[in-house]
C-alpha cells in the first residue's frame, strides 16, 4: 500500500447506454480477459469479497463501484505524443481488438450503432436547438450547435459510407469506445488504457479514427503501428475520416444525454 494510488469508480445509475449493473459487469470482465491476454490496460481490482464490482447503498439509491489501480506515466496532448509512442498505440490498438475477438460474456452490452452515432445526437441537438425556454440554451450556444452540424456537411452521406463496413466480428466487435490520449498514460514508451467505461460493441475503425486528431507524420505512424497486427480493409480506411466527424457528433450527443443526469436523494414515502 503505501503511497501507492487507486482509482475509485463509482458508477453513475441511468445512463443512455447501461440498462443494467449487469453491464457494468462485462466492462470488468472485459478487463481481466485484457489483461489475463498480455494487453496493457487498468485492470479491475477484486474486492474484498472476491467480486469485481461492488454495491453500496446510498442516500442516493443503490450505487456500483470498482476499484482500479491508478495508470502510471502522463497523459500525452496532441502536440507532445511522438511518433514512437503513435506506432505503439496503434500496435496496442489492434491487440485489444484481436484480443476481444475472443472475449465471451454472459453479460450484455450495447451497440455503438448508428443510433447511437448520428440519430440520438441529432434528435438531441435539434430538441436543444428548438427548446423555447431561455433558461436551457442561450441563442449563442444554439448558433454554436448549428454549427457544428453544418460543418459536419451531408450527414446521408457519412452514414452511407459507414453502411459500406462488413459487420462481421473483425471490423464490427468490442471497441474501447471513448478511445484519445486522455485516456492513455505512457512512461516512456510504454503505455497503459484505461476508462473502459464506454467500451461496447462498434466498428473498429470508429476506434481508429483517433489518429485523425493527431499530425500528419504521427497519424501514419498510429497506422502503421495498428496495421502491424491487424491490416486494414479499404473500406474501414475510406471510413476513418467519416468516423473522425461522427466522433465529434457523438460526443456532444453524449454530454447532452446526460446533462440532466444529477444524483437526486431518494425520498422514502
Amino acid at each position: 500500500m503505501g503511497d501507492t494510488k487507486y482509482i475509485l469508480r463509482v458508477y453513475l445509475n441511468d445512463k443512455y447506454y447501461i440498462e443494467s449493473f449487469e453491464a457494468f459487469q462485462f466492462e470488468l470482465n472485459l478487463l481481466e480477459h485484457l489483461h489475463n491476454d498480455g494487453v496493457p490496460v487498468a485492470n479491475v481490482i477484486r474486492l474484498n469479497s472476491g467480486e469485481l464490482l461492488g454495491c453500496m447503498s446510498t442516500d442516493y439509491g443503490d450505487r456500483a463501484f470498482a476499484l482500479f489501480p491508478y495508470a502510471l506515466g502522463n497523459e500525452l496532448k496532441r502536440g507532445t505524443i511522438t511518433i514512437e509512442q503513435c506506432f505503439v498505440l496503434g500496435k496496442t490498438l489492434a491487440e485489444l481488438h484481436l484480443s476481444a475477438n475472443h472475449f465471451h460474456s454472459k453479460y450484455q452490452r450495447y451497440h455503438l450503432d448508428l443510433k447511437y452515432l448520428v440519430d440520438e445526437p441529432l434528435r438531441l441537438i435539434g430538441a436543444k436547438i428548438n427548446a423555447k425556454d431561455s433558461e436551457l440554451i442561450n441563442d449563442q450556444d444554439k448558433e454554436q450547435l448549428q454549427n457544428i452540424v453544418t460543418s459536419l456537411g451531408s450527414i446521408e452521406s457519412l452514414v452511407e459510407t459507414v453502411k459500406n463496413l462488413s459487420d462481421n466480428q473483425d471490423e464490427f466487435g468490442i471497441i474501447h469506445a471513448d478511445l484519445h490520449t486522455g485516456n492513455v498514460h505512457f512512461l516512456n514508451n510504454d503505455l497503459v488504457i484505461f476508462d473502459f467505461d464506454h467500451c461496447a460493441f462498434g466498428w473498429r475503425a470508429y476506434d481508429i479514427s483517433i489518429s485523425f486528431f493527431l499530425p500528419n507524420a504521427q497519424r501514419d505512424s498510429m497506422l502503421r503501428g495498428y496495421e502491424s497486427k491487424r491490416p486494414l480493409s479499404k473500406e474501414e480506411r475510406e471510413c476513418l475520416p467519416v468516423f473522425f466527424k461522427l466522433r465529434r457528433l457523438w460526443d456532444i450527443g453524449d454530454m447532452l444525454a446526460t446533462e440532466n443526469l444529477r444524483a437526486k436523494p431518494v425520498v422514502e414515502d
